[in-house]
């Protein structure tokens, strides 16, 4: 007897008798496909698998394991299709426009189209226009901002300032004084005179992102 099957009769209340029958029609697929999911001939689906974990109370890793499933390789890919339903058209500012968060048409480089899930909230990117967060950030990163006119502590946001607009982690002291900090060592923290947040950080991708996956193609 198999391990799959071991476990069928303990699912079956000690019984093995009549158990694939019950097992094909609780997750509705044949007999024939279970019996040979038990002979090793066939290996079962995702789906299969999920409901297979759920009935024997068992996880979808054990349940890989009783067919030496691996979970290298999917046996499919599950594909959503792009839609104005499901995505957002992110406008890619060609520098960051002195009357943020108003800006219009001419500061606009282009458009880009992303799932609404990967930056929930976002409503613009910006490229990267110094180095004070380094090693994070780098001068020419694209990052995605979330309008905000309050500062967050600890978070990396976009402020304007007395000298212009640059992006720096917020710190509260105390005393309620907001204080802008650098993650490049270079930079020490600094009261600004004048102080106008624009938008929280949320997250941000690089233009050497495709060299990087060329990198890791060829090792």
């Amino acid at each position: 007897m198999t391990e799959f099957e071991k476990v069928l009769e303990q699912w079956n209340g000690g019984i093995f008798r009549g158990a694939k029958v019950k097992l094909s029609k609780e997750i509705d697929v044949s007999e024939v496909t279970v019996s040979r999911w038990a002979k090793g001939e066939l290996k079962p689906g995702r789906e299969a698998i999920q409901k297979m974990s759920a009935l024997f109370n068992k996880s979808v890793s054990d349940i890989e394991k009783l067919f030496s499933v691996s979970t290298e390789f999917s046996p499919s890919v599950r594909m959503t299709p792009l839609t104005d339903k499901n995505t957002i058209s992110l406008p890619i500012l060609a520098d960051v426009p002195a009357g943020l968060p108003d800006f219009s048409d001419a500061d606009v480089e282009t458009f880009w189209d992303i799932p609404r899930w990967v930056f929930p909230g976002a409503d613009f990117v910006v490229k990267c226009n110094g180095d004070s967060l380094e090693p994070k950030l780098h001068l020419g990163d694209y990052c995605v901002i979330r309008k905000t006119e309050e500062p967050l502590h600890g978070r990396a946001m976009v402020v304007r300032t007395e000298n212009g607009v640059c992006m720096k982690v917020i710190k509260k002291l105390k005393d309620g004084t907001i204080q802008l900090c650098s993650t490049n060592p270079k930079y020490k923290p600094f009261t600004p005179n004048e102080l106008t947040i624009i938008g929280l950080i949320i997250g941000s991708w690089s233009r050497q992102d495709k060299e990087n996956w060329l990198g890791l193609m060829e090792k």
